[in-house]
């Protein structure tokens, strides 16, 4: 049985939200709410179930998932428990919704959609755009049930910081269940897959309880009473594994913002937060401090005491820590806030002389309410790196094949690489950290959408600033170019594929483009080996048929006649460009992935590469400059199996040859060169050894 009562406090003015005790009363994002229409017998649902707690656990805080069974794939079989709901269907209905999984993340229509409903392809890009854009409301939730009764109580404040775009609004108060253990078609477990965040019921009825004080400054709270049965559909309901999603919506579809806590004791009290006074993104250089200016404030009345802990990813010679009050620690300290007066808080990062891109996670939890949400704070670090892998966010399809490409950048002896996904890369290209950049690998593999339009904007900027730039990712032209129902072309995207990859999509393709064949023409690919193209991904196989336009050439073919062309090469200004209508994931050979990305890295940094070229110097053959860092003279020392003419090259992180140290013939055996470094300005640099079996490059660090 159900039974819930209201209590309104409605206001018009700021100044009477003082009885605020949950939310902020600052203008904050929106949360993001996936509800995801899924069943026990869709083959491809546990795909979607990945996809929705990789949101969650990449945005603590910030998202919540409402794991709905409903139509056809969730009707139960003779045995099988019955997931379904009363409200599914008609919650399904309002979203157009065509296949499973499906999902809408906060009932918004995303252009050039029409209708709410989303691929699991497109989850993760769409919570991306809900949760860096501004909410007019903020959503506060705490729940409690009597373990005896089963009684639960929700209560809801809502603070306006804006007007809402609809005199009315609905709260809506779902009961959600984890670790509900049963049948699943797909996901290899049979009937003991573990589902989470499995709808059971709506407190507030189909559509909510209605609002209509949502006017700015406007405070509202609500409680609702409900009694847990035992089961649902004879399905137990555990109120240890229960959580309670708590949101609000204009009319009954644009959901505004929500949350999410534990249905026995949980809340999203609003215990303060961490803000910056300058960029949360810096380009950092070994041994030179980079500081962020933060402050840490507290939504506590008084003063309260507070734990904040700093976290990082980063390599072992990196080093950083926070000062807070005149104390500096590295990991974590408490401290006491005042609300309402900002506490200064600085971070200092000493990047080592390993390349990379670091994040580090300031943690900021109330001591005296360790139920409610720890608050995090991220800010950014590149140094030491000249090449960026940048895997396409979407579903992490993308990053599940990153290792091909750092492999490869590994055996090409690009040794100053960073990597990012890409949302994070579009905010690097608007905080204009990458001047130091020169090339760009971007892993899109089989991602929907391939490119959201900042995601090909910030490409077009890192071009045109001359970066180089490759591409690779099967359906990127079909997606971008094809108007089909689930693609996701845009003015901005066609631009980039049209006017900066210098491609037109000629096919979808299929299993029969399954061969890699060189242009033997061309001076820098032609001499790489046939590979076989394979399907990696489960079935799904689509290589992307191209056409070269204007300035660009054609590179790779599927077919041994020449006619079916996978891979084109240009140049837009002084930037090189590469793109390959499948990802390089997909090549059987990893000796040929790696050829293709030694080469292309190699005519990217200006090095020597041409179809007389064959790769394979190990880096073991040319050792590690001693001393490095160096300030006046190294020595550089390398192996030769034989007697022949080698060169010793120096070259600048953007490629330009600095110097010849050796050019002429040595004996085979081991061999070292003295060079002087008193005339090279302080920085990082390569030297290259180029031999009759290829080609070595180390990096070098001079300081001074």
């Amino acid at each position: 049985m159900k039974k819930f009562f209201t209590l309104l406090l409605g206001v018009a003015c700021i100044g009477a939200a003082s009885a605020q005790t949950l939310v902020t009363t600052q203008i904050t994002n929106k949360n993001a709410i996936l509800e995801e229409y899924t069943g026990i017998h869709c083959q491809y649902c546990p795909q979607g179930h990945v996809i929705a707690q990789s949101i969650l656990d990449n945005n603590p805080g910030r998202a919540a998932s409402i794991a709905i069974h409903q139509g056809s794939y969730a009707t139960p079989g003779s045995g099988e428990p019955d997931y379904r709901t009363p409200f599914g269907d008609a919650l399904a209905g309002q979203t157009g919704l065509t296949g499973y999984p499906s999902g809408t993340v906060n009932r918004h229509i995303f252009p050039p959609a029409t209708v709410t409903a989303l691929g699991r392809g497109d989850w993760t890009s769409s919570s991306n755009t809900i949760m860096a854009t501004v909410s007019p409301v903020n959503v506060g939730v705490t729940s409690h049930i009597d373990e005896a009764t089963r009684a639960l109580t929700v209560h809801v404040e809502l603070y306006y910081t804006a007007n809402s775009a609809t005199s009315t609004n609905y709260i809506n108060v779902a009961l959600i269940q984890d670790s509900v253990i049963g049948p699943q078609t797909g996901g290899g477990a049979g009937n003991n897959y573990v589902h989470m965040h499995m709808l059971r019921y709506l407190v507030t009825d189909q559509w909510g309880d209605a609002v209509t004080t949502t006017t700015l400054g406007s405070l509202v709270e609500r409680d609702y009473n409900y009694t847990i049965p035992a089961a649902y559909n004879s399905v137990p309901c555990i109120i240890n594994h229960c959580q309670i999603v708590a949101f609000v919506t204009e009319s009954h579809q644009e959901i505004l913002s929500g949350d999410v806590v534990d249905a026995m004791d949980g809340t999203n009290l609003y215990v303060g937060d961490i803000s910056a006074a300058d960029s949360t993104m810096k380009l950092g250089h070994p041994a030179n401090t980079t500081t962020f200016n933060l402050a840490a404030n507290s939504n506590i009345a008084g003063s309260e005491q507070f734990k904040i802990k700093l976290t990082s990813n980063g390599p072992i010679d990196w080093s950083a820590g926070f000062t807070i009050n005149g104390q500096t620690v590295t990991d974590s300290i408490l401290v006491d806030l005042v609300k309402g007066t900002p506490t200064n808080l600085t971070v200092d990062v000493i990047p080592g002389s390993t390349s990379g891109f670091v994040t580090y996670t300031l943690a900021l939890s109330s001591v005296n309410n360790p139920n409610a949400p720890t608050k995090y704070f991220k800010v950014y670090v590149l140094s030491n790196s000249n090449t960026l892998l940048v895997n396409a966010a979407g579903d992490d399809v993308a990053g599940s094949f990153a290792h091909v490409y750092s492999d490869g950048l590994t055996f090409s002896g690009s040794l100053m690489n960073a990597e990012m996904k890409s949302d994070i890369f579009v905010r690097a290209v608007q905080a204009g950290i990458l001047s130091e950049i020169v090339d760009v690998f971007y892993n899109v593999s089989w991602t929907f959408p391939a490119f959201t339009d900042p995601e090909a904007a910030a490409v077009m900027s890192f071009i045109d600033n001359g970066g180089d730039f490759y591409l690779g990712g099967q359906d990127i032209g079909w997606d971008i170019m094809s108007g089909q129902d689930g693609s996701h072309g845009t003015t901005i995207t066609h631009n980039l594929y049209t006017n900066y990859l210098k491609a037109t999509w000629v096919d979808d393709g299929s299993t029969a483009n399954n061969k890699c064949y060189s242009n033997t023409t061309d001076s820098i690919y032609g001499t790489v080996a046939t590979g076989t193209v394979h399907d990696v991904f489960g079935g799904y196989m689509y290589p992307d048929q191209i056409s070269p336009l204007d300035n660009a050439t054609s590179i790779f073919y599927y077919d041994a006649g020449k006619t079916k062309i996978s891979a084109i090469r240009s140049t837009k200004g002084s930037a090189k460009v590469v793109y390959f209508g499948f990802g390089l994931e997909m090549i059987s050979e990893v000796a040929i992935a790696n050829d293709i990305i030694n080469r292309t890295w190699h005519w990217f940094m200006g090095f020597p590469v041409g179809i007389d070229e064959t790769p394979g110097l190990t880096p073991l053959a040319l050792n590690q400059n001693n001393p490095n860092p160096c300030s006046t003279e190294t020595a550089i020392s390398f192996n030769l199996p034989v007697k022949e003419t080698i060169s010793l090259t120096i070259y600048d992180v953007h490629g330009k040859e600095i110097r010849k140290m050796f050019n002429g013939e040595m004996p085979s055996g081991n061999q070292t060169v003295k060079v002087s470094t008193s005339s090279l300005n302080a920085g990082v640099y390569y030297y290259t050894l180029q031999t009759s079996a290829g080609q070595a490059t180390r990096k070098m660090v001079v300081v001074k």
